[in-house]
């Protein structure tokens, strides 16, 4: 048997959803759908599982915040310790303030890495 497959064009988001809603209670297979907007709802009409994705670049961006304070850390106070203006550096705390931009940097680049 051969395998038959719909291809439909739809000019609104609405009637899309009852389309699909209509063939999903009919028993059709829908493989995929195709917008080039996202339709709310959709996902429930077509029975999608939810993702975790966002759980794994919540845990990428805290191992690239973490990084990147590891790495500050060790090149302005263990590493190469520098004496800038008369005012040592003691701690972090102290130099934090100037290193926010890097600490975001490696924390989105981790976090897009997924």
């Amino acid at each position: 048997m051969a395998n038959k497959h719909v291809h439909a064009i739809y000019d609104d988001d609405d009637k899309l959803l009852s389309a699909v809603k209509i063939l999903k209670s009919k028993g059709v297979n829908i493989n995929d759908v195709f917008t080039p907007f996202p339709v709310h709802g959709l996902d429930h009409a077509l029975d999608l599982k939810p993702t975790r994705i966002a759980i794994a670049a919540f845990i990428y961006g805290f191992i690239g915040f973490t990084f990147a304070i590891l790495m500050i850390n060790y090149i302005m106070i263990v590493d190469w310790p520098q004496n800038i203006g008369g005012k040592p550096s003691f701690t972090l705390i102290e130099n934090l303030p100037a290193f926010v931009p890097v600490i975001f940097e490696l924390t989105v680049f981790f976090a897009a890495h997924l």
